[in-house]
C-alpha cells in the first residue's frame, strides 16, 4: 500500500508504507470524527495489521466519540497503538480502549504512552524487532 493521507476537520490521518498509520488530533473530537476516523482505520487494515500512531496531546475526545471508537474498533486491525502527548486524562481513557480491544479476542493487545513523536517512532520500531525475533 502507498503513502495516503485524510483530513477530517482539523484531524489528519497518513499512512505510511509498509505498517504505520499517524493520526494528529488537533481539538475536539466529535462522533461524526469518530466514525470518519474508525472508517478509515478498518479500509487501513483491509491490507493487513499496522501501527498506530496517535498524537491526542491537543484534543479532546468527546463521551459519545470514545464510546464510538471503543465499540467500532477491532484489535485485529493493529499491531499495537502508541499515544503521543497524552494527559492523565487520555491515558486512562486510552488504556480502557486498549482493554476492550484485548478482551475483543485478540491475545495480546500493546500499547505505549510517550512524550514526543521520536519516542513513538522507536517504540514502533522495538516493537517490528520483537515480532522479528518472535516469528524467525
Amino acid at each position: 500500500m502507498q503513502q495516503q493521507e485524510w483530513k477530517i476537520g482539523s484531524h489528519h490521518i497518513r499512512f505510511e508504507p509498509p505498517d504505520v498509520a499517524v493520526a494528529v488530533f488537533t481539538g475536539p473530537l466529535t462522533l461524526e470524527d469518530m466514525k470518519r476516523t474508525v472508517e478509515i482505520y478498518g479500509q487501513l487494515a483491509k491490507n493487513g495489521p499496522y501501527y498506530l500512531v496517535a498524537d491526542i496531546g491537543g484534543s479532546q475526545l468527546h463521551a459519545e466519540a470514545r464510546r464510538y471508537l471503543s465499540d467500532n474498533t477491532r484489535a485485529d486491525w493493529f499491531h499495537g497503538c502508541v499515544y503521543v502527548g497524552a494527559d492523565l486524562v487520555q491515558q486512562t481513557f486510552g488504556k480502557v480502549i486498549s482493554l476492550g480491544l484485548f478482551l475483543s479476542g485478540k491475545t495480546e493487545f500493546k500499547t505505549e504512552f510517550v512524550k514526543t513523536m521520536e519516542e513513538a517512532r522507536a517504540w514502533v520500531d522495538q516493537q517490528r524487532r520483537a515480532n522479528v525475533r518472535k516469528s524467525g
